[in-house]
């Protein structure tokens, strides 16, 4: 069978990097806000995140958006020297404001596809 080949690992597409604008406040050196690049999580690394979920919301959010970030690297030593923090979470929070943080956190959401998945969890709950 053709289509099981891609199945295979390395054959599947996860969705593209996005580029987002989360703060006008980090700016290039011709003015323009600076883009973050955020990437979807796979199942298993949401798996990883979702333990922490017992010390609450706040932290797994947290987590999942430090973990989806690519762009800036949020594990840079010297970025975390600067804002003198020791993880990426820790760095989100110092770096942004609320709203700038919420802009993330949804763009987040939408990359992970979680609407999707709210939306196929209510289906199925209705379901007789």
């Amino acid at each position: 069978m053709e289509d099981l080949k891609a199945f295979l690992y390395g054959e599947e597409k996860l969705p593209k990097e996005k580029e987002i604008a989360v703060s006008k406040r980090f700016l290039s050196k011709d003015g323009k806000p600076l883009l973050w690049k955020i990437k979807a999580l796979k199942e298993r690394e949401h798996q990883k995140i979702k333990q922490t979920q017992q010390e609450g919301a706040e932290k797994y959010w947290g987590r999942l958006c430090a973990a989806s970030v690519v762009q800036p690297n949020l594990e840079d030593k010297g970025l975390l020297e600067s804002y003198q923090c020791t993880n990426g979470e820790e760095l989100l929070k110092e770096m942004l404001t609320m709203g700038e943080y919420m802009t993330l956190l949804g763009a987040v959401q939408q990359q992970n596809q979680f609407q999707q998945r709210k939306e196929a969890l209510k289906k199925e709950v209705k379901k007789p």
